[in-house]
Parts: structure tokens; sequence; C-alpha cells
């Protein structure tokens, strides 16, 4: 009788094999349960259904938009400047007004001295003197000479038979008034041109009391006492006084070509100092130069600032913002409007779906855009577009159209419009 051994199971052995089948039981229970986790699969028709965009509409409105247009680096400058100079030469007697002195118009700056005018002017008073003299000489010959021509008259009517004789006395006599009444017209011709010449010495010697010529402040003096001033023509020197127009002052700033289509005359202005930290002075757009500079593109824009108090000096360094503003016209939020390479467009809402709409476009404020024209498609084929004025009526989309497409199915949000 044989017996059969039995080989030992070591340890080891037993543990490897009871891991490999928990790992087999692992896998097919998260094959079950994935399984029943699987979603279901959809159908054609869910799959082929887009979702309809949901949408904010808005209406155009009447609004103020207003756009501020910063410009930096300008100087302020007087309203006006001028070189004061000497119309005559001639010497300083005296300087009334210095260097920041207030002045107001025809206040005399100085005073000059000429001598020699002064002998001059006593000279045309001689002379026009002696003119009416002669002009009480020449009337006294015109009374003699008229007395000689009544004789001659009377001489003549009595002595008929010596006719030769006495017609020829009288026709003496009445030359002699003739002559007598030449000589008094001369006498007042003299008498006129001696007054000429008077009014003429007159008159320079008014250019030696040089006037201020406005209100304004002096900034210059550069004359002394008995110094010899000649007029500007002749002069190589400074000025003898440079005033400046304060009140109102100036700054002068150059809008880029972008921008200076807005820019209008009478628009509100507001001026920063660099100096006066904090403060902001009003001012208005007085005037434009019309045209751009070729060179920069700019548009020159001058702005008047008030300056009562003074507070403003010329030269200071300051920072310009212009207003620009359009009022009571047509406009819509900025979220409205699309601009795709040179075309500006909106979607107006027909019928549920969006219709794309080129647009006019004006001043662009931070939250809304002017709105000049709408282009709308044409009844027929082969006809042209046409561009018509809003009306309020228009539906618009104002909430991300940029995403949106022409003739796109969407429906509007109940939600409050922007």
């Amino acid at each position: 009788m044989q017996f059969t051994h039995w080989q030992p199971v070591s340890l080891r052995g037993l543990r490897q094999r009871s891991f490999l089948l928990a790992v087999s039981v692992s896998l097919v229970l998260l094959g079950m349960v994935s399984g029943c986790n699987r979603p279901s699969a959809a159908s054609p028709e869910q799959a082929a259904a887009p979702k309809t965009p949901e949408v904010k509409v808005v209406r155009p409105e009447k609004k103020d938009i207003r756009r501020p247009i910063e410009r930096p680096g300008y100087n302020i400058e007087a309203y006006e400047r001028t070189l004061v100079y000497a119309k005559i030469p001639g010497y300083v007697q005296k300087w009334n007004f210095d260097m920041g002195d207030r002045v107001h118009k025809d206040d005399i700056l100085a005073e000059l001295y000429i001598p020699e005018m002064e002998v001059e002017l006593k000279q045309k008073e001689a002379s026009i003197a002696q003119a009416a003299s002669e002009i009480k000489q020449a009337d006294a010959g015109v009374v003699r000479a008229r007395a000689d021509l009544v004789r001659a008259k009377s001489q003549y009517d009595l002595d008929k038979e010596q006719v030769d004789e006495t017609g020829l006395a009288f026709e003496t006599a009445q030359a002699a008034v003739a002559k007598a009444q030449a000589d008094v017209d001369v006498a007042k011709a003299r008498l006129e041109v001696a007054k000429a010449d008077r009014d003429h010495v007159q008159t320079l010697l008014q250019y030696t009391k040089i006037p201020a010529p406005f209100d304004g402040v002096v900034t210059r003096r550069n004359v002394n006492t008995r110094d010899f001033v000649q007029p500007a023509a002749a002069s190589k020197g400074d000025a003898l006084f440079v005033v400046e127009k304060v009140d109102p002052v100036r700054v002068f700033v150059n809008v880029q070509e972008l921008e200076a289509v807005w820019v209008r005359d009478g628009d509100t202005a507001l001026i920063r100092p660099q100096s006066l930290q904090g403060q902001q002075f009003k001012g208005k757009v007085t005037r434009t130069s019309g045209s751009l500079n070729p060179q920069n593109r700019t548009l020159r824009t001058e702005i008047d600032l008030p300056n009562a108090e003074g507070k403003l000096l010329p030269g200071m360094y300051v920072t310009a913002t212009i207003i620009a503003e359009h009022k009571n016209i047509w406009a819509l939020p900025v979220a409205a409007v699309v601009t795709q390479g040179e075309q500006t467009f909106c979607y107006r809402v027909e019928s549920s779906k969006t219709v794309r709409t080129p647009i006019q476009v004006g001043l662009r404020g931070s939250e809304r855009v002017e709105v000049l024209a709408k282009q709308t498609k044409p009844a027929k084929a082969g006809e042209e577009a046409k561009w018509e004025d809003f009306n309020g009526d228009e539906v618009i989309v104002a909430s991300d159209p940029g995403s949106l497409t022409d003739g796109q199915a969407i429906s509007i949000s109940t939600g409050k419009s922007q």
C-alpha cells in the first residue's frame, strides 16, 4: 500500500493569491459602477438645436454727451504784449512807472525833453503872428485902393473932355483894388501855412509823453532819466517798456487731428497750473486756426481765462482739458456700438432676429455715443441702401453685440435694460 505525500504550502504564496483575487474583484465592481453612471446618448434633434442667446435691448435717447480732450505741456500767455518805443528822438525827462506796476490805458509811462523842438514851436507861433499882421496890412491896402477907385470914378464922370487921362486913372485904381485883394488872399494863405506848421510841431511834442497802450502790468523798464532814446526803426536797443495785458490771459493748445473735429468755439476748458496744485480754472475756447498744421496735423486752439485776481501768471506751465459737448442729440450706450475695421454698426431687433445695421457716429463719451444716421436695407434688389435719421423707435441690442451675427434668432432679456 502506497501513501501520497502532501507538500506544505508556504505563507508567502497564500498572500500573493489573496492580493490577485482582491484586485480582480475591484476591477469588476468598478466596471459595473461606471456602466451604471454613464449618461445616455443625446438624440440627433437635441444635438442639432443651438441655444438662443438672451440679450438686453435699448432705444436711442436724446442725451448730452461730453468728451474731455486733455492736452498737457503748455504755457499761459498774456492776452496782449506790447513793446513800447519812443515815436521821436529825445532825452528822457522822467519815468513814472516801474516793473510790476499796474497801469491803465493812456497813463504816461515816461516823458521826453526835446529843446530844439520847443524853440521851433515858438518860431511857428511867431510866424502865425506875422501872417496875421500881414493880413491886416493887406486889408488896409484894399480900403485905400477902393477909396482911390471912388475918386477916380468921380473925376472921370466930371471931366468928360479929358477922357484919356481920367480913364487911365480909373483903370489904374481898379487894378490897385484887385492887387490889394490878392495881397489879402496871399496873407491869409501864409497864415494857414503857419498854423499848419505850428500844429505839426505841437503834434510831435505830444509824442514826448509816452502812454500805456492798455490796462495791464509793466513787465520791463529799460530806460533811465537823461537817456537818449530813438524810434524803433532807428533804435538798436531794447524797448523803453514792456506792457502786458494779464486779464484775461490765454493758453494756446494743439489738438490732435482725430479730436480736432469736435472742438468748437465756446467749449468749456479747464486749466490746471502745475505750480498751483489742486486748483483749477475755467475758461472758454474763443477761436481756432480753422486748419490743421500740415507738419504735425494739429489744430491750434486759443483758450481765454479771466484773471481778475492775478493768480495766473504768463509763463506758467499748465495742463488744459477741453470739454467737447454735444447737447440733445440721439445717443446709444457704448456697449451697443460695434466697430470692425472701417465699419461701425449695431444690431437692431426685428421679429426676434438681429439686423446688422451700419451707422454713422459722432462724439464718443465715456458712456454713450452720438448716432447720426442708420443705413436701412433696400426694399428691392438692385436698389441702393439709404441713410436715415434715428427716431427713437429702434430696438437695439445692448449686451455683447460683437458675438452676434446678422439674422440670428435671439430672446430679449426681461431684466432691466441699460
